[in-house]
């Protein structure tokens, strides 16, 4: 029987170290751990066989960099293979591994949303990954003693993928290919520390001068504006800005003129355009919190739909697993694993700054 961990909540304790909350969370959880760093190494050598003999050497890289440049949060990712007992290797891969060098994941994407109105205030995304993962997603709760403390969209054994913290500071990814990959820190321990700043401006500062791996775009919003930030190694463009820019959307396709010159083209996400053709028509039509999260819910072009389904079969299956709002006038932060259409076992959670 698959192991299904059935959307846990993760609380940090105020009293342990980094470290120590890596073991509660590795132990915990061991037998998921290992089976999600299985499965997600045979789909990196699936996808190049070459890096077989590289990825100790290329998972201590990242792990060192990411390191020097969020020390605690390391600490935790170390915590987690001993807990979990399994290589810190393994840890690295199952949260870095769409970001190690020549490896692509094409039908792996998600859409970030922000609209902001004098009705409306929200920020989210969905979370499309390989359909393996849907089974690991989790809550990770830090304490608001931590100045901030945070809600953070996770899989077992991951940092972290997006969140909101108690200063309501949000942060949101999804994924863009691009040709200029370098070895650098893993994306979630990146996430992990923009989700300690205080501001937008401490926390846009902490993701422009980061040493990242490969191509991202962010979205990073507080009460007042949003910003979409695409980012790669050597390439830094802010995108879509709300004080200027009427429509807060993105998708799997650069949107920079200099971040597109480096595009991979050969590897965009299938999905990519006609679920951006869908935000463009319907972003006018969100008035409220339900239209807002019916939207990323939505299931119009089926099954090449914002909560996506497609299985190309030439490429790695791909689905919506989940996501995630941040309303800003009701300070709900509102998640979900699986679809509400096609799962029995669809979970979700509200919880209040």
């Amino acid at each position: 029987m698959l192991i299904d961990v059935d959307f846990p909540i993760i609380p940090y304790l105020a009293k342990d170290t980094p470290f120590e909350r890596g073991v509660k969370h590795g132990e915990k959880f061991k037998e998921a751990i290992n089976e999600l760093a299985s499965i997600r190494k045979k789909l990196m050598l699936a996808k190049n066989p070459s890096l077989e003999s590289s990825l100790e050497e290329l998972a201590q890289d990242q792990f060192d960099i990411s390191h020097h440049y969020a020390a605690d949060i390391a600490d935790e990712m170390r915590g987690i293979a001993q807990g979990a007992n399994c290589p810190l290797s393994d840890i690295v891969i199952l949260n870095n591994y769409t970001d190690f060098r020549d490896i692509q994941l094409p039908d792996e994407g998600c859409s970030t949303i922000y609209k902001k109105t004098p009705d409306l205030n929200m920020a989210g995304q969905t979370w499309d990954m390989h359909s393996s993962a849907k089974r690991f997603i989790c809550v990770i709760e830090l304490p608001k003693t931590e100045n901030p403390g945070a809600y953070i969209f996770s899989l077992v054994g991951c940092v972290g993928m997006m969140g909101i913290n108690t200063n309501q500071v949000f942060i949101g990814v999804n994924n863009i290919n691009t040709l200029n990959a370098k070895i650098g820190m893993i994306w979630p321990v990146l996430v992990r520390k923009c989700l300690q700043a205080k501001s937008l401006n401490e926390m846009r500062e902490t993701l422009t001068k980061a040493p990242v791996t490969s191509g991202h775009n962010y979205l990073i919003s507080n009460e007042e504006h949003a910003e979409h930030w695409e980012i790669s190694p050597g390439i830094i463009e802010k995108v879509l800005d709300s004080k200027t820019d009427q429509n807060m959307y993105h998708t799997n396709h650069c949107l920079g003129l200099e971040m597109e010159k480096n595009e991979d083209k050969s590897s965009i996400s299938s999905t990519t355009f006609p679920r951006f053709d869908i935000l463009k028509k319907r972003f006018s039509t969100i008035h409220n919190e339900e239209d807002f999260i019916g939207l990323l819910k939505d299931h119009e072009g089926y099954p090449k739909s914002i909560c996506s389904h497609f299985e190309s079969g030439a490429q790695d299956p791909s689905m919506t697993c989940g996501g995630a709002t941040y309303n800003y006038a009701k300070k709900t932060f509102h998640m979900w694993r699986g679809c509400q259409e096609h799962d029995e076992n669809y979970r979700e959670y509200t919880f209040s700054l």
